[in-house]
């Protein structure tokens, strides 16, 4: 038998010994060089295969080999047992033996077994199923067949060459605080050790020692609580009446056979008929579904869509689902704006620039290119804003907008209402939230009900209970006195320089309380500018009443500014005629309004370009501020920060630090469209800025790099008046005479 051509190198090529004269027949070892002869064929046929290239629209297309050639391949052709002994002997009885240098090669090779074959005529030591080796094989070690390949240790693109120096960066990772336990002893030989002995007699001295004023004890009580009430209250008995009624026993009987038709309310059975409860429960099963479409063929399919849309219900489901579409928009936005991501006070590089960062913008294409009249955010819902939006000098639009917006959807508002006329002027109700006074440019006033998406009018003026017809500058909610029943009242004021009083009630009646009347002569105050009035004939005697504002501590006293610059300080105890007046600006006045940490000072601003701060006793200006030489369209008071004050100048937003310095801004940040700025206002938390501009725009801006807010508010506020007036020693003087807290 003549062995592979492409065998090992390892191989003896040799020749077997006949043995047909044997009684063995060498089926195995015939079949398994067979198989050898065949692997040889496949061999050949694979590199045949590999030297055939596919080229396809001139393109290389052959399939890699599976193998990557930096793995060396074994040769398939496995050693059989004749081939590796390679020399056989011949002994006595027929024996076949191989030389000891063959066996001492198969000892190391683990490609085959020794087995011993032992017949009549033939006895051989075969490797083809038991592997000589010096141990038995044990559990642990495994019987692995050899891996088609080998890989060269010396290869350079699988084996990099190791660098001679590595690199390890270390960086400390943050630090969780999972748990602490305060020491609650110190060692005595420590100074914190001799404070404490020193606090513990102290302690012991003014309790059980000398220096103690009353006895203690330490004993465990307990006090019964006792609930008490100050004074007595009685409630008066409701009035009853007898009502007489007649009923058979034939009525009797069909209302009670019947107690499908009894619903109990109030502990009581009301009885209806047959066609009212078939109603009531048609009503109960469509309240909270939407209604079927109509597949009469005389509608077609948009009629019923449109009439769909038109639903309340359908008009719900759609708004919410606009607002968790909105929520991907402006989620990072939202968060900011309701507090959950504040900046970090530890950071290193925290500044305290005062700058303004835009959140998102109130804007749509009802409202496009409509001045925003007023804005007021909802004091029970701090997320719900109320834009009045008006109308162009000239315009050919005499009609008024009203949006309620929501922060949780600022692309669109969740209300809208259109009225006849341009709106002036805003403001939310204290005890009903859902109650919106708004007043108008022909000097109506109405009190609306926004919880609902139609337009719902509460109360109207009219023209035989209220003689205005000019725009109202000022619609404010005041909490009524025991003259009203302690109820709110709306005040506002027009043009025509009237205080109007409208009582709540059915009649919507209003009271005039107060006429202003133009300044004769010189007042107190600011200079003004001289006018040459020997031919300037006035055509009317009133100024316009621009601003109202009520005393925060004297309830009956309440301020107007006109505008001539003049601010009026009434009562509502003297009806037409004003206690006293000072002149403020030389010029219309825009903004009035008090300090929240000291309630005797306020701010003005106005048409002379400069905003000022007062003190309520005083008629000379404490703090002057002044930018550019332009109208001050409104200045407002930070709610969380005494000393910053935050106005708009045409296209500017500035934001000052009167704790820092006066003469300047701290910081002044331009609109984003660049028209011209007409309110301002802070949220209710003192993080936002809001700001409204002649376009019908509504800016949300996020306060960042403020300074963290002092302790002592009102301390570091009169601090900061007192530096400001170091040259003014006399009114520094004036000052200190009103008392606390000067």
């Amino acid at each position: 038998m003549k062995t592979g051509d492409s065998g090992s190198p390892q191989r003896t090529s040799s020749r077997v010994p006949s043995v047909t004269s044997s009684k063995i027949k060498l089926g195995a070892f015939g079949r398994a060089r067979k198989a050898g002869c065949e692997r040889n064929v496949a061999s050949a046929l694979l590199q045949q295969r590999q030297a055939l290239r596919i080229v396809r629209e001139n393109v290389d297309v052959t399939p890699k080999p599976l193998v990557d050639a930096a793995f060396g391949t074994i040769d398939e052709n496995q050693t059989t047992a004749l081939e590796t002994i390679g020399l056989f002997q011949t002994g006595s009885g027929s024996q076949l033996t191989a030389s000891p240098s063959r066996i001492s090669n198969l000892r190391t090779s683990s490609s085959a077994l020794l087995k011993t074959f032992s017949t009549d005529d033939l006895q051989m030591e075969s490797l083809l199923s038991t592997q000589v080796c010096g141990l038995l094989p044990t559990e642990e070690d495994e019987d692995a067949a050899p891996p088609p390949f080998f890989l060269p240790s010396d290869h350079s693109v699988v084996f990099a060459t190791r660098p001679e120096t590595v690199t390890i960066t270390l960086k400390e990772t943050q630090t969780f605080l999972v748990f602490e336990m305060p020491q609650m002893t110190e060692d005595l030989r420590t100074p914190e050790g001799q404070a404490v002995e020193q606090a513990n007699e102290n302690y012991e001295y003014v309790t059980v020692g000398p220096g103690s004023s009353r006895k203690l004890l330490d004993v465990e009580t307990q006090t019964i609580r006792v609930l008490t009430k100050s004074r007595g209250t009685y409630c008066g008995l409701r009035p009853r009446r007898n009502q007489g009624t007649f009923v058979n026993n034939w009525v009797m009987h069909d209302t009670y056979v019947a107690p499908e038709l009894m619903v109990e309310r109030d502990g009581l059975l009301v009885v209806h008929t047959k066609e009212s409860m078939r109603r009531m429960r048609e009503a109960q099963e469509l309240r909270y579904k939407l209604p079927e479409p109509e597949t009469t063929p005389d509608r077609s399919p948009e009629e019923q869509l449109s009439r769909i849309c038109r639903e309340t219900g359908f008009l719900d489901a759609a708004r919410v689902m606009e607002r968790i579409i909105a929520n991907n928009v402006f989620v990072e936005a939202q968060k900011r704006f309701t507090g959950l991501t504040k900046r970090d006070p530890c950071a290193l590089d925290l500044k305290f620039d005062y700058r303004l960062d835009l959140l998102w913008t109130f804007a749509c294409e009802m409202v496009h290119d409509r001045p925003v009249a007023a804005f007021r955010w909802s004091p029970a819902n701090a997320n719900i804003l109320a834009v009045a939006y008006g109308a162009k000098t000239g315009s050919d639009r005499p009609d008024g907008v009203l949006l309620i917006w929501c922060a949780k959807n600022p692309s669109q508002p969740g209300r809208e209402y259109t009225f006849d006329s341009p709106l002036s002027d805003i403001d939310w109700s204290k005890e009903r939230p859902n109650l919106l006074a708004i007043g108008f440019y022909d000097g109506s006033v109405r009190v609306v009900d926004v919880s609902v998406k139609k337009v719902n009018i509460i109360r109207q003026s009219r023209r035989e209970t209220s003689a205005a017809c000019s725009p109202h500058w000022q619609v404010q909610w005041w909490s009524g006195d025991e003259q009203f029943d302690y109820q709110e009242q709306i005040y506002t004021s027009d043009q025509d320089g009237r205080i109007f009083c409208y009582r709540l009630g059915e009649d919507f009646f209003a009271t005039e309380i107060m006429r202003l009347y133009r300044v004769e002569g010189k007042l107190s105050g600011v200079s003004r500018t001289d006018h040459c009035v020997a031919y300037d004939v006035p055509i009317s005697r009133q100024p316009a009443a621009l601003i109202l504002r009520r005393h925060p501590v004297v309830s009956n006293v309440y301020l107007v500014g006109s505008d001539e610059g003049c601010i009026y300080r009434c009562s509502t105890n003297y009806l037409r005629q004003h206690v006293d007046s000072f002149v403020a600006h030389d010029g219309p006045i825009y903004s009035f309004e008090f300090s929240p940490f000291c309630q005797k000072l306020f701010l003005t601003c106005g048409a002379d370009w400069c905003i000022r701060i007062w003190a309520d006793g005083l008629t000379e200006p404490l703090i002057t501020l002044s930018t550019a030489m332009a109208c001050v369209r409104n200045a407002c008071w930070s709610p969380t920060c005494s000393t910053i004050i935050a106005s708009v100048v045409n296209d500017q937003i500035c934001v000052w630090d009167i704790h820092r310095k006066t003469h300047t801004p701290t910081s002044v940040t331009i609109s984003t469209n660049g028209a011209r700025l007409v309110a301002a206002d802070f949220t209710a938390n003192g993080n936002q800025l809001v700001v409204a501009d002649v376009g019908g725009v509504v800016y949300v801006y996020n306060l960042e790099g403020m300074p963290f807010p002092p302790y002592d508010q009102t301390k570091v506020l009169i601090e900061s008046v007192h530096k400001a007036l170091a040259t003014k020693p006399e009114l520094l003087r004036k000052l200190k005479k009103l008392g606390p807290p000067f």
